[in-house]
C-alpha cells in the first residue's frame, strides 16, 4: 500500500521516469519542502550513516546554513582539465531537463552543489590530500537548508530509464524518515577539551624562505607572495568533525563555517574571507589583507586597530588586493562599487583591514567565471597572480591542497557563494594538519611573519579542543 508520505515523494518522480524512458538518459528530480525546525549541526552530527559524504556550510550572518548528506551525483575533476569550466559544463548538462518540485524555491534549496577546488591544479600532489581533487562537488541526496526561522529539506534523485519509481519513493521516504527521526532524538552536547601534541613543520626553513622572498621583492622580481606553513597534530583519540564545528560555531560567530568530508578525511574551518557571492543580479567580494591581534581590553583593541589602519606596510598590502579584485569586477560587471578606504573586520583572535566590493554582472559573467578570475587573490597568493603562484609552487615546500582555495556552493539558478578556505585544517583520525600563511612584501621580517602565523593557527587549535601556544 502506498502511504501519503510515499505519494509526496512520488511528486516529480513519475514525470522524471517518463522523461528518462523517452530520452534514454538519467533525469534529475528534486523535491523541496518545509520541515520542522532542526539545528543544522545536529543534523550533520546525527547523520552517521552518511559519514564520509557530509558537507556543512554557513555564512557569517547565519542567513543561510546548508547541510548535505548522501550522494545523488558527484563530480571529480583532476589535473589536465580546467576545473572551473568543466564544473560549469557538467553541472549545466545535469540540470538540462531536471524536474523541480516546486518549480521555484527559496535561496539555498533545490538542486545545489557543495564542495570546492584545489589551490593550484599544477602543484605536486601528496597522499595528505587524497580524495580532494582539483574540483570535487556533491549534489547531496538530502539537503537541509536553514534560512532565518525556516527549515527546508530537499531530496535529490537521478532517475534511470526503466526505474521503478514507486520503489524509489519508498526508499527515499524511509531514508528521510530515518534522518529526521534521528535528529529529533539527538542531543548535541558541548564537547570535552582534547589533548594533542603539536609539531611545527620546518619553521626555520620557512623563515629562510620568507627572508629570500622579501629580498626578491625588494629587487623587483615580484611585488608580493603569500607563503604558508603547516602545523601537525597527533592525538590519542580521533578528532571529531562534529565537535570541531561545534567549537567553531561558538567561538567564530562572524566567519564562514565549512566542512567537506571525503571518505575518512574532513577539511573544515572558519574563514573570515568571502571570495565571491552571486545573488541574482548582484556580485559581492571581500578584500581582506593586513592583520593584527585583538587587544586584551577594548582600549588596547582600539589602539591596535587604529595602528593597523595607519600602518604603511599593511595598507600597501591591502591596496594591492583592492586593486586586483576591483580590476576583475570591472571586467565582469557593468557597475562596481567600492569604498574609498578600508575599515576593520574583527574576529575572535585577529582583526583585518576590510574593503567590500559589489558589482552588477554582465550577461556572460557567471559565478564560476568570477571564482576562476579572482582565485587566488593577492591576499591568498600574491601579485602578480601567475608569477606569485609559480613562486609558491617552487619554494613553499608543502602541498596546500584545498587550503586557501575556493570552497562553497552553487545552485541551479547560478547563485551561490565561495569563501577562501583559510583558518582551516584537515583531520584524519587521530592526526590533523593545520595551515596558516602571511603576505610577504619587501619589508617583511621573518620572525614577525612567523608570529602572525601563530595568531592565525589559533582558531583551529581551539576548534580541535586544545589551547594555543
Amino acid at each position: 500500500m502506498t502511504t501519503m508520505r510515499e505519494l509526496r515523494n512520488l511528486a516529480g518522480l513519475k514525470e522524471g521516469a517518463a522523461r528518462a524512458r523517452r530520452e534514454q538518459r538519467r533525469v534529475l528530480v528534486s523535491r523541496t519542502r518545509l520541515v520542522n525546525s532542526v539545528d543544522p549541526l545536529s543534523f550533520f552530527a546525527s547523520a552517521t550513516e552518511y559519514r564520509g559524504t557530509r558537507n556543512f556550510w554557513s555564512d557569517p550572518d547565519r542567513a543561510v546554513t546548508l547541510v548535505g548528506v548522501g550522494v545523488a551525483w558527484e563530480l571529480e575533476i583532476n589535473t589536465g582539465e580546467d576545473p572551473y569550466l568543466k564544473t560549469g559544463q557538467e553541472w549545466g548538462r545535469l540540470l538540462q531537463g531536471a524536474i523541480r518540485v516546486p518549480q521555484e524555491s527559496p535561496t539555498g534549496t533545490g538542486p545545489l552543489l557543495l564542495g570546492g577546488f584545489s589551490f593550484d591544479p599544477l602543484a605536486g600532489k601528496t597522499p595528505l590530500w587524497e580524495g580532494f581533487s582539483d574540483a570535487s562537488f556533491i549534489l547531496p541526496q538530502f539537503l537541509l537548508t536553514v534560512t532565518g526561522r525556516e527549515c527546508w529539506l530537499t531530496v535529490n534523485a537521478l532517475i534511470r530509464p526503466g526505474e521503478d519509481v514507486e520503489q524509489t519513493a519508498k526508499r527515499l521516504t524511509d531514508k528521510e524518515d530515518a534522518l529526521l527521526g534521528e535528529v529529533a532524538d539527538f542531543h548535541l552536547s558541548p564537547p570535552d577539551r582534547a589533548s594533542f601534541e603539536m609539531f611545527e613543520v620546518e619553521p626555520d626553513r620557512w623563515k629562510k624562505t620568507v627572508a629570500a622572498a622579501a629580498r626578491e621583492i625588494r629587487e623587483g622580481v615580484i611585488e608580493k607572495v603569500v607563503l604558508a606553513r603547516q602545523l601537525r597534530l597527533q592525538s590519542d583519540k580521533s578528532f571529531s568533525p562534529e565537535a570541531s564545528l561545534y567549537r567553531l560555531r561558538e567561538r567564530q560567530p562572524h566567519s564562514f563555517l565549512f566542512a567537506v568530508e571525503r571518505g575518512e578525511v574532513c577539511f573544515l574551518g572558519a574563514s573570515p574571507e568571502r571570495l565571491v557571492k552571486r545573488e541574482g543580479e548582484r556580485l559581492y567580494s571581500t578584500c581582506l589583507a593586513g592583520t593584527t591581534r585583538r587587544g586584551e581590553d577594548p582600549e588596547e583593541d582600539q589602539k591596535l586597530g587604529e595602528a593597523l589602519l595607519s600602518d604603511p606596510k599593511n595598507r600597501g598590502e591591502h591596496a594591492v588586493v583592492v586593486h586586483m579584485i576591483g580590476e576583475v569586477f570591472q571586467r565582469g560587471c557593468s557597475q562596481v562599487r567600492t569604498p574609498d578606504s578600508p575599515s576593520l573586520y574583527r574576529v575572535r583572535d585577529v582583526q583585518h583591514l576590510f574593503t567590500p566590493v559589489e558589482g552588477t554582472p554582465l550577461p556572460e559573467t557567471t559565478l564560476l567565471s568570477m571564482v576562476q578570475q579572482l582565485h587566488p587573490t593577492p591576499a591568498l597568493g600574491g601579485f602578480p597572480q601567475k608569477e606569485a603562484v609559480a613562486r609558491i609552487r617552487e619554494t613553499e615546500g608543502m602541498d596546500r591542497g584545498w587550503y586557501s582555495a575556493p570552497v562553497g556552493w552553487l545552485d541551479y539558478r547560478g547563485d551561490g557563494e565561495f569563501a577562501c578556505a583559510i583558518r582551516s585544517g584537515l583531520i584524519r583520525g587521530r592526526e590533523a594538519s593545520l595551515f596558516a600563511g602571511c603576505g610577504i612584501v619587501g619589508d617583511s621580517e621573518p620572525n614577525s611573519e612567523y608570529e602572525e602565523t601563530k595568531l592565525k593557527f589559533k582558531p583551529m587549535l581551539s576548534a580541535l579542543g586544545g589551547d594555543s601556544w
